[in-house]
């Protein structure tokens, strides 16, 4: 997981850090981001799936800590294998990890990065489920990412990559069950998705997955999408969240007001304390805009500033 913001505690960001993946690993969130994107999943049910998580038989949430001598150690945000049922009666075990990644461009591809995750979920299973004495037990891994501050462009989109064949020369097809062991899903979010916008398609998933992981939205909002889209048990661990992202703002709307007004009694008698009204609610904004990661309309709401103050605010940001 990224940072939140640079003025939050170390203890602030691994709280953060563990209620996202506490979400993230719920069973009804991550029930609907294997019924939603993962294809052996396609004849399962949700309840099924749900049943399946959150019992012993079936499922199981692995180390997520990899460290491979002599190649280094990665560390997922939340990795697990499950047994899904299948059409013909028989079950597949797929390994899957799933990343919050709220930085799309963070000065490297995310899919380089999770052919590294994807070879190393393989390689973990390496006298366990297979040997080399027979690698066909080898089973298949996903990486998904799920990017909640994507850009509003593409809000929505979800991208798979995977191992195909091509017949370069004759027509000879090999089992698909021999190759296809590995693929990438990329889910786009944006922070600033309007409620009242389904998305086109998956909506059902992919709606619960922006509001519960953007501070954008207050509790309210949250359970009333719990209610819309028929939760019944996740309401703790968002509410935690919540609370948590409502005193990071509080702690640093405060120390926003102190930089503020320091700096504004450093400027002296009645310009130094204009100007320090001006730092200070631009320190404000800032904050909120870096707690709560919205955006700078939206924080400029929640101070409720005149029209004369939004005007100082904007040209100061455009500037």
């Amino acid at each position: 997981m990224d940072k939140v913001l640079e003025i939050t505690s170390n203890d602030h960001i691994i709280m953060i850090d563990k209620l996202c993946k506490r979400i993230l690993g719920h069973p009804e969130i991550l029930g609907r981001i294997i019924k939603g994107f993962i294809k052996e999943a396609k004849d399962v049910s949700l309840e099924e799936i749900i049943g399946i998580i959150k019992g012993n038989d079936g499922f199981q949430q692995l180390n997520n800590v990899i460290d491979i001598p002599y190649h280094g150690k990665v560390e997922f945000d939340y990795f697990c294998y499950i047994n899904l049922p299948q059409k013909e009666g028989t079950s597949k075990r797929i390994y899957l990890d799933v990343e919050i990644q709220n930085v799309e461009n963070p000065g490297y591809a995310l899919l380089t990065r999770g052919n590294d995750y994807l070879s190393r979920m393989i390689t973990s299973q390496n006298g366990k489920e297979y040997d080399y004495r027979n690698y066909d037990g080898m089973k298949k891994a996903y990486v998904i990412w799920i990017l909640p501050q994507a850009a509003r462009k593409r809000d929505g989109h979800v991208n798979r990559y995977k191992t195909t064949e091509e017949n370069i020369s004759g027509a000879t097809i090999e089992r698909l069950e021999s190759y296809d062991k590995n693929e990438q899903i990329m889910i786009y979010l944006n922070k600033d998705h309007k409620l009242e916008d389904k998305y086109e398609s998956s909506d059902w998933i992919k709606t619960p997955l922006v509001i519960f992981f953007n501070n954008t939205y207050d509790l309210l909002v949250k359970k009333d999408v719990m209610k819309k889209y028929k939760f019944k048990e996740i309401e703790k661990e968002v509410e935690k969240m919540c609370n948590l992202g409502e005193m990071i703002a509080k702690e640093n709307i405060e120390k926003g007001h102190s930089m503020g007004l320091e700096q504004g009694l450093e400027q002296g008698l009645e310009q130094g304390l204009e100007q320090g009204q001006k730092l200070e609610r631009i320190n404000l904004i800032k904050n909120i805009m870096e707690s709560l990661q919205c955006s700078l309309y939206r924080a400029m709401d929640i101070l409720k500033l005149t029209t004369e103050e939004r005007k100082d605010v904007e040209e100061h940001f455009k500037s």
